[in-house]
């Protein structure tokens, strides 16, 4: 529910500069982004470059106490004219 890494664990989203990445932890963990404003994260992604690239976030494993969730991370990039 917080930090966010790509596989294998601890790896990280190569197309993310650090902060970025560290607001997405913020929001994964809070479901808010840094100035408290309540927000989801493939809301977020598809904030960053709305003309450029779109996201999907598929969830495909839940938190049961362990604190670990998997999900699928889909990146479209829109061809530019």
């Amino acid at each position: 529910m917080g930090k966010v890494s790509a596989m294998p664990f601890g790896g990280k989203l190569d197309f993310l500069t650090q902060e970025q990445q560290d607001e997405l932890d913020t929001i994964g963990y809070t479901g808010k982004n840094s100035n408290g404003v309540k927000m989801g994260r493939v809301e977020y992604l598809n904030s960053l470059y709305p003309e450029k690239e779109q996201f999907q976030l598929t969830q495909f494993k839940w938190d049961n106490g362990n604190f670990i969730e998997e999900f699928i991370l889909t990146r479209v990039i829109i061809p530019q004219k």
